[in-house]
């Protein structure tokens, strides 16, 4: 069997082994890339409502989760609360917390919830699910790698990589470099 056509079929098959993580990893990059815009793991909900409770120089334990019970929507789990120095009692909830003043009854609560897909998605490209996708994570690395070199001797001719491929090849290098250099 010729170089070419052996090329030509592992090209192939790997390519279609790698289409699919390649989206996801596709996805999940721009959202990373968007870190800064907007949180791509979590969506963050705030709320502001009014207790009965007021001109109360404390709140115990039972005040509080009955206060939390209004929010049973949102599956709120109380962990602990203080008064802090300013005599705004923090909660600590799962994924947030809540402030109530316990003088006027106003509070705010904000928590964290995780974004489905998009979660399990940037998990996966970072490579923090573990050892073994870890290594998973690495051999698709290298049939990416593959699929990219190999893909430069597959085209013969005016358009092959000889007489018009490397030029889009070493542009390829040239434009990540440059933005390296110039923000780096």
């Amino acid at each position: 069997m010729k170089i070419r056509k052996l090329l030509r079929i592992l090209h192939r098959d790997l390519g279609y082994f790698i289409v699919g993580m390649t989206i996801i990893y596709c996805l999940s990059g721009i959202f990373l890339n968007h870190r800064h815009d907007f949180n791509p793991d979590y969506k963050i909900f705030s709320y502001n409502f009014q207790t009965d409770f007021q001109n109360k120089t404390n709140l115990t334990e039972l005040e509080v989760k009955d206060i939390l019970q209004s929010f049973d929507e949102h599956k709120v789990v109380y962990k602990k609360h203080y008064l802090n120095k300013k005599g705004i009692v923090k909660v600590f909830i799962e994924n947030g917390e809540v402030a109530i003043n316990p003088g006027t009854g106003e509070g705010s609560m904000h928590y964290l919830q995780k974004r489905p897909i998009i979660f399990g998605m940037n998990k996966l490209h970072k490579a923090t699910l573990g050892t073994v996708w870890k290594w998973g994570s690495d051999l698709m690395a290298v049939i990416l790698l593959f699929v990219a070199i190999s893909g430069l001797f597959l085209l013969k001719g005016k358009h092959g990589f000889n007489r018009w491929g490397w030029w889009l090849t070493i542009l390829g290098f040239v434009v990540p470099l440059v933005f390296a250099l110039i923000f780096i």
